[in-house]
């Protein structure tokens, strides 16, 4: 463990909280895709400042989650599902040390589910690889905002329905259809890319194509987290980084093993709906109803990148 980046992980964590969490989470966005297209030179900044202590969504984007719920016990703000609200207007350094606090909980968890966890449940399968048997940064996420729902929540898990409405859990209908249509959609579009990409780079040997056919997850991920800029914008948006990332990954997968553009292409439209129907569900179950967030993207990105990872990629196309 990096005990340096854990100590700055706590400033990480108290800077999100005083810009709010969408806001942290934009910035993820912009500084991946920043080191991503800045190649070799960049490559350091992906680890340290995006998926790091700085900006690193179990970091940054939790400790701000664990700072808004903290807000609502001190009546700041009225429900602590208010991740947009950048919490330097209230004046609390409590509030910022109980984001601090969670930025480092944050780093300490993706290390234990990672580096330590991963080789020792699935080395078998995946062998070096077996750190990065998920997301493990989604898989944080989903872990600090629980503990921050028993912690500082008083709605349970799964939130308090009203008495006499009626709990809808999934989606249905044209709520349903529109779902499936953008996730499947998104899957084509990223799977189209990368299988473009994977074509250049491995088929005809062109290197900078292979390293960007590699980053084709992460490029998608960083573009849809840009894009909630226009939440804080105050414009009616939905979040669809847990669509393309996992299904740029069955892209990737697909296409690495069988070197066939159009597998690649339907794999990451099936994992795209497969994606925005989970992300629904989520949503439904665990950020309905409720005075704090668990980040419904976080779930769906850690429920599949596990399928792709152990079994798509680890037992099926082996």
């Amino acid at each position: 463990m990096d005990f340096t980046m854990l100590i700055a992980a706590f400033g990480g964590g108290v800077l999100a909280t005083f810009m709010g969490g969408i806001t942290a989470f934009v910035f993820t966005g912009l500084t991946v895709l920043a080191a991503i297209m800045g190649g070799d030179f960049g490559a350091p900044a992906i680890g340290i400042i995006s998926f790091g202590s700085w900006f690193g969504p179990h970091v940054a984007f939790a400790g701000a989650v664990a700072g808004a719920a903290f807000a609502m016990t001190r009546n700041h703000i009225e429900n602590g599902q208010d991740i947009v609200t950048p919490l330097v207007k209230f004046g609390d350094p409590m509030v910022l040390i109980v984001g601090g606090i969670f930025g480092m909980v944050g780093f300490l968890i993706q290390y234990i589910v990672g580096p330590l966890v991963g080789p020792i449940l699935f080395n078998g399968i995946l062998g070096e690889g077996a750190a990065g048997w998920t997301d493990t940064v989604a898989f944080t996420v989903m872990l600090s905002g629980i503990i921050v729902r028993l912690v500082f929540g008083k709605t349970g898990l799964t939130g308090k329905t009203p008495a006499g409405e009626k709990r809808e859990w999934i989606s249905t209908g044209s709520r349903l259809g529109f779902v499936l249509t953008y996730g499947a959609s998104i899957g084509i579009l990223i799977g189209g890319v990368a299988a473009t990409l994977g074509t250049l780079g491995l088929v005809d040997g062109v290197a900078e194509a292979a390293y960007l056919f590699s980053m084709t997850p992460v490029i998608g991920f960083s573009i849809a987290a840009i894009s909630l800029i226009l939440i804080m914008c105050g414009v009616y948006f939905e979040g669809w980084h847990h669509i393309v990332l996992p299904a740029g990954s069955t892209a990737v997968i697909v296409f690495s093993a069988t070197l066939n553009p159009f597998a690649a292409i339907i794999g990451a439209a099936i994992t795209g709906m497969f994606t925005a129907f989970v992300g629904e569900w989520a949503a439904k179950t665990l950020n309905s109803h409720c005075d704090t967030h668990i980040d419904p993207p976080a779930v769906t990105i850690f429920i599949t990148q596990t399928i792709n990872f152990v079994i798509l990629g680890g037992l099926i196309l082996v």
